[in-house]
């Protein structure tokens, strides 16, 4: 009788315990379900949170205000600097300009800035002209239609300032810009069950669902994702400036002339207004153009002989600029005559598509805008984690000699609005590794190749050994015959 008692008693404390238990997980789950509820409507909460403005931070954030799909979203931007409007023209043009892509002046379009950076000041280029200052080897790219651009080049700035113009006009009801905030910390979760936090300097607290990291290649958030990173420094320096150059009226060619210690790109922005000639019974009216050709300088080469540039005044500069152009010092004779006999050859069954032409020279500096930055090569071994997404520079690091690193990373913004996109319109979590996992394999399947050509070619061209010589020039030489070929190339680097 005894042990009966005690069983029933020890029933009856199980299914007690059982039942605490029970009560236990429900009001642990109302209440977390109930803080993450509280914590959505509060200021301190966002569904995303972009650390870093800039060109590709301020795109994504457009891009995310203007989608129908985020309507109900809050985004917040974290601009470490101020934020601009884009205003008029300044007379003088910025020394750090970039080479939009089709495909990236796509995407100015559906966000709506297209026209007002037309208006600002856009120069088209309609044809690149690459030569090596080793042989008389060149290549000459145009797309299929003489009319269609392979490039624009607009100033940084003017396209920073278009975006938080239209930050500012139309996606203020879900976008919110903190300027001047710089990120002290964040932490990420292990998985989706938490949410991911960020802490500013100025003492400020958020939570989201997502951090996208657009924070250059310094980036705190690729450090607080803790994955693998490769990256090394080229020692090569880049000087930027604004020229003045003479050359035809139209200015729509973009020239590289690959040297030993790196390419020299001259990139045209402006046109130079044509002479006018009036007849009057007084005799002719000469109106003389107002300004000379405008070309922006990306001038790579090495840190000392950077430094000794940038020490010289600015007539011995251009001097230095011009010799850099047109010098023959290192023409290797033997590889001119192996091209000139192919060339031969070959014209009698395959005429030439294209006539090489002769680089402009270097007529002064606009004004003594000369500034340098150092070059290297990185690349986040994953994109995503739980919560996070890197784009941009904070995801990978490329040489300029292509002019491909920040439509990358405008490829990347294209990328991940389409995945979260899908996951809105699927009612799933932002930040799930099961959506990151496709922006990150389709980002990696399109930068990884394109990373490895633009860091094959620098180290190709960074020699003057005469057998690397001979075999590049063979080779820029049957890529400029063969028009098909070329094509492709033109096509792939547009997309």
């Amino acid at each position: 009788m005894a042990l009966s008692r005690i069983l029933r008693s020890s029933t009856n404390l199980s299914a007690t315990s059982l039942i605490a238990n029970q009560l236990t997980r429900i009001c642990r789950s109302f209440a977390s379900t109930s803080s993450t509820s509280s914590l959505a409507a509060s200021s301190d909460y966002y569904d995303v949170i972009v650390v870093g403005g800039g060109l590709v931070g301020n795109a994504m954030a457009c891009n995310f205000g203007l989608n129908s799909s985020f309507k109900e979203k809050k985004l917040l931007l974290l601009e470490a600097g101020g934020t601009r409007s884009l205003g008029s023209p300044s007379k003088l043009y910025s020394n750090r300009v970039s080479a939009v892509s089709p495909s990236s002046k796509r995407l100015f379009q559906k966000l709506g800035i297209w026209d007002r950076l037309e208006a600002y000041r856009v120069k088209s280029v309609r044809q690149l002209q690459v030569m090596d200052s080793c042989s008389q080897s060149a290549i000459h790219f145009e797309r299929q239609s003489f009319q269609s651009e392979v490039a624009w080049i607009i100033e940084n700035d003017a396209m920073i300032g278009a975006l938080f113009d239209k930050l500012a006009s139309d996606c203020s009801k879900n976008v919110t810009v903190k300027s001047k905030a710089r990120l002290k910390s964040c932490s990420l979760p292990a998985d989706t069950s938490e949410l991911a936090q960020v802490v500013l300097e100025d003492g400020s607290v958020f939570e989201t669902k997502l951090i996208i990291g657009a924070d250059g290649a310094k980036s705190k958030v690729r450090e607080a994702m803790e994955i693998g990173y490769t990256g090394w420094e080229y020692g090569q320096k880049a000087i930027v400036a604004t020229l003045q150059v003479s050359g035809g009226a139209d200015n729509e060619v973009a020239w590289q002339r690959f040297t030993p210690f790196g390419p020299v790109a001259i990139l045209p922005l402006s046109a130079n207004l044509s002479s006018l000639q009036r007849f009057t019974p007084f005799g002719p009216v000469a109106i003389l153009p107002l300004s000379a050709n405008l070309s922006s300088l990306v001038w790579t080469t090495s840190p000392d002989k950077c430094d000794q540039l940038l020490a010289l005044n600015e007539d011995e500069f251009v001097d230095q600029l011009n010799e850099a152009l047109w010098s023959e010092e290192t023409q290797d004779s033997f590889v001119n005559k192996a091209l000139f006999t192919v060339d031969s050859m070959l014209s009698t069954v395959l005429p030439a598509t294209s006539v090489v032409q002769l680089p402009p020279t270097i007529t002064g500096l606009q004004s003594d805008s000369r500034a340098a930055f150092p070059l290297g090569f990185g690349h986040a071994h994953t994109y995503v984690k739980p919560r996070a997404a890197l784009i941009g520079d904070a995801a990978h690091r490329v040489h300029p000699l292509a002019g491909q690193g920040v439509n990358l990373g405008w490829g990347d913004v294209q990328e991940l609005i389409e995945v979260l996109q899908k996951v809105v319109r699927s009612g799933g979590d932002l930040g799930s590794m099961t959506s990151l996992a496709e922006y990150d394999s389709r980002r990696q399947m399109r930068n990884v190749p394109t990373m490895v050509a633009i860091d094959w070619l620098n180290r190709l061209y960074g020699t003057n050994f005469a057998p690397v010589v001979m075999a590049r020039s063979l080779g820029l030489y049957g890529v400029n015959r063969f028009g098909a070929l070329k094509n492709l190339i033109m096509d792939r680097a547009s997309a």
